[in-house]
């Protein structure tokens, strides 16, 4: 969270009667957004044979991004590439929460022989 807003992809605001904190995407960060992101193919092992290690639990800082950009109408792909979780990880935990998420835009058909 501390490197989206060092870079200034989102602003953190103070609303309400309650003073709550708000994330909100800026321009920059919607322009990176729309950048393209490289995949990488990634085995469940490494190359040692071990497991990679669990992504660190979520913060209270990403799960008000994750409210924040769902009540937007953003995806879990957009909002995975933005908090560097996979968009699986977002949708799941978006769920737990309880936090309605757009659909991620259909990816490469595959091609069938």
């Amino acid at each position: 969270m501390k490197s989206l807003l060092q870079k200034g992809w989102i602003e953190k605001q103070h609303q309400g009667p309650k003073n709550e904190v708000f994330f909100r995407l800026t321009e920059k960060g919607l322009e990176a957004k729309k950048s393209p992101v490289p995949i990488q193919e990634q085995s469940r092992r490494a190359e040692g044979g071990e497991m990679r290690a669990p992504r660190p639990p979520w913060t209270p800082e990403e799960d008000g991004l994750l409210r924040s950009m769902g009540a937007a109408g953003e995806s879990a792909t957009a909002i995975g590439t933005l908090l560097k979780r996979k968009a699986a990880a977002v949708q799941q935990h978006a769920r737990l929460l309880e936090i309605k998420l757009a659909r991620s835009p259909p990816g490469p058909k595959p091609k069938w022989k």
